[in-house]
């Protein structure tokens, strides 16, 4: 059984970094789990990828006022870095190279592509190989699978604001119209 899930990606040419699950994925589809403080430091350098981010700007991403302050009093940005790099380093090359300049800051390569996927989730079946007897003997239905509909076409279907919206903007249009003829 398969878990899917929409999820941001920044596609290097080595791994692809996806923040939203905290995961380097590499080629072979092997994951590397990083912590929130890594792949807040990592998004950082992503999201201005070229651009050089001071170690102030850096460590104001990737230590939020809410974590509490015994955990960032253990944490500085140094040891991050340290094992964000022990994680992107793979026959002794960073798959995402972080470039460091003294006295101006750190920055990363463009990403090959920034994008959103859909990250398949295997996970383990953990029904009985036999079904019990009770439910073998009831006979039930066949179920038909669900048509997959994506959450776009459900917004448009289904929400209220996404029609009051589509009014007003109608409503907006013709009243430009009218005014722009007058």
């Amino acid at each position: 059984m398969a878990t899917e899930s929409l999820t941001r990606c920044y596609r290097f040419s080595r791994v692809d970094f996806e923040p939203d699950l905290r995961l380097l994925v590499w080629p072979d589809k092997s994951e590397t789990a990083l912590t929130l403080h890594e792949t807040r430091l990592l998004e950082a350098l992503c999201y201005f990828a070229g651009e050089v981010l001071s170690h102030q700007v850096l460590s104001d991403k990737t230590f939020f006022p809410q974590d509490s302050l015994s955990q960032v009093q253990q944490i500085d940005l140094a040891s991050v870095f340290n094992s964000l790099r022990r994680k992107l380093t793979v026959n002794g090359v960073m798959a995402i190279p972080v470039e460091v300049l003294p006295r101006y800051g750190f920055r990363v390569p463009l990403p090959k592509e920034t994008c959103r996927h859909i990250h398949r989730f295997q996970q383990p079946e953990t029904l009985p190989a036999q079904v019990p007897e009770p439910l073998a003997k009831t006979s039930q239905k066949p179920r038909r699978p669900k048509p997959k509909v994506s959450a776009t076409e459900h917004i448009v279907k289904h929400s209220l604001m996404h029609k009051l919206s589509v009014i007003l903007l109608a409503a907006a249009g013709v009243a430009m119209v009218i005014v722009s003829n007058l």
